[in-house]
């Protein structure tokens, strides 16, 4: 057991950390500047949505999709668009999907795409002219973005457009690492144009096929992803249960190192790599920008992966703090923390920072939090270049598929994590940097402690491998990834001192007790 122990324990941080009244009140200062930026953001975006609303279309542009165009007509009402003759033909419809289904992407945002319909109700062309999506800006390059909307040339929309595959009918390819946005700009082209082709058909028996408007739009994506919220929501429940009868578990280590160790390989290759459900400091900003423009559920759900993550986060963290996620749910940090098991198996030695510089290294993912939100306020995709100091797109969205200076950040993010456990992180994640915020409000404090830690034992306090635990034995919760190795010592005789003398008690009991001879005694 004790070899196990040493297999799966990290290695020793010494820290000597206080963190006393002024600190709590640098850190409120900093949460009232949070939501100070918070508030202008929502004026900004309010701002920013009023700027997109242009719908007037040019005969310059007109001119380009039909050369032959001779006249065009506006029509504002009930459903905006131009139409375009030729002489006295009739060559097609030029019109914004935006103005005719604005429906919110994951910017919080519709994607502001022209689109051109021939009479017969086959797509000319689809250009996007202006979107706040981040993976459009950096992540998705214009080769791929191209291609994906050339597929929409002489497609029909008299019948669905799914994004089933390119070859299957009136079907095209999605974007990898995209998913969500290539369905909103998918359905978005769909409806609209089939609302302006409706406005001119009076014959009701050659309308389009209706899009069915009892059904959400976020429901297609909660049934086509039936498996992995299933797998998801199972691999929650195991870890509730976990969290529940943490105090019966951890007193088996070897159980509870493996059990631990295979729940992070469940959260890399599946939550990370699989549904693609890394949280980011994105999802808060966009959240903001929802609340902005006018609350609406059908956002929020249109990733059910990312939805179902976050109200367990929200859930977790009222319950166990903001360490949950750290420690258990996220797919980067997860990442580092197999990469550090495995240095302290190989046997690499772990760099440890002073405990002076290791203070003032933790409040740089404040900096960044603060720095991020400040160079959203014009727009997510004008910041999007910034939301790469998270490393998450390129190693799960896009799988290490992009340009070499992504590449050698985030793997080099990984490679310090061999001598530096979380780097990332402990020093630069504004995600974590936000969570932590919230720690304050966790109604339940299930990590024991005893009198004699920090007096006369740091067993603890040397283990972590997070520096969460201060010279007095006290845990810092903002900075506790709740990885339950603490525990595991707290309930280990032969490494907590007081569970080591009581041990030894018990035995010198169970030796006295063999000593003594059995008497039979005769009826």
């Amino acid at each position: 057991m004790t070899n196990v122990i040493a297999l799966f324990s990290l290695s020793p941080i010494h820290s000597s950390r206080y963190r006393d009244s002024s600190e709590e009140k640098l850190k409120t200062i900093n949460l009232l500047l949070l939501l100070a930026l918070a508030g202008i953001t929502i004026f900004m975006c309010d701002a920013n949505a009023q700027d997109t609303n242009d719908s007037s279309i040019s005969e310059k542009v007109v001119a380009e999709i039909f050369p032959d165009a001779s006249r065009i007509v506006p029509v504002d009402s009930p459903v905006p668009h131009t139409i375009v003759f030729g002489g006295r033909k009739l060559l097609g419809y030029v019109f914004y999907t935006d103005l005719i289904a604005p429906i919110p992407a994951y910017s919080g945002f519709p994607i502001k795409s022209l689109v051109a319909l021939n009479p017969e109700g086959k797509l000319i062309l689809v250009k996007i002219i202006y979107h706040q999506e981040p993976i459009l800006v950096i992540g998705v390059n214009d080769s791929i973005l191209a291609a994906f909307i050339d597929q929409y040339e002489g497609l029909s929309v008299k019948e669905r457009i799914r994004l089933t595959g390119a070859g299957k009918p009136n079907s095209i390819d999605g974007i990898s690492g995209a998913t969500i946005t290539a369905m909103v700009l998918n359905r978005s082209i769909d409806k609209s144009s089939k609302a302006v082709l409706d406005a001119h058909i009076t014959d009701e028996t050659t309308k389009t096929e209706p899009v069915v408007e009892d059904t959400p739009f976020w429901h297609e994506a909660w049934t086509e992803k039936k498996f992995e919220l299933s797998v998801l929501l199972f691999g929650l429940t195991v870890l509730v249960l976990l969290l529940l009868f943490q105090d019966w578990v951890v007193v088996h280590p070897r159980f509870f190192n493996a059990f631990r160790l295979s729940f992070l390989i469940y959260t890399v290759f599946f939550i990370g790599y699989y549904c693609l459900g890394q949280l980011s400091i994105i999802n808060v900003v966009t959240f903001i920008r929802i609340l902005a423009t006018g609350f609406t559920w059908d956002t929020l759900l249109l990733d059910p992966v990312i939805f179902i993550l976050w109200g367990f986060v929200a859930l977790s963290i009222l319950l166990w703090g903001r360490g949950v996620f750290c420690g258990w749910l996220c797919p980067f940090g997860a990442i580092q923390e197999l990469m550090h098991k495995l240095s302290m198996k190989v046997g690499f030695k772990q760099i440890e920072f002073p405990p002076m510089l290791h203070e003032r290294m933790l409040a740089i993912k404040y900096i960044v939090l603060i720095a991020l939100i400040g160079v959203s306020l014009n727009s997510i995709a004008t910041a999007a270049p910034f939301f790469e100091i998270e490393p998450f797109k390129t190693t799960f969205s896009l799988r290490f598929q992009r340009e070499w200076y992504f590449l050698v950040y985030a793997i080099g993010l990984i490679a310090v994590s061999l001598l530096i456990t979380k780097f990332y992180c402990r020093y630069i994640c504004p995600l974590g940097a936000l969570l932590s915020f919230s720690t304050r409000f966790k109604i339940f404090n299930w990590l024991r402690r005893r009198s004699e830690c920090g007096s006369v034992c740091h067993t603890c306090g040397n283990d972590c491998s997070v520096g969460a635990i201060n010279a007095k034995g006290e845990i810092d919760e903002p900075e506790c990834h709740y990885c339950l190795e603490c525990q595991t010592t707290y309930w280990d005789e032969h490494r907590c001192p007081v569970m080591v003398s009581k041990r030894e008690r018990r035995e010198r009991r169970e030796k006295r007790r063999s000593a003594i001879p059995a008497v039979n005694v005769d009826e």
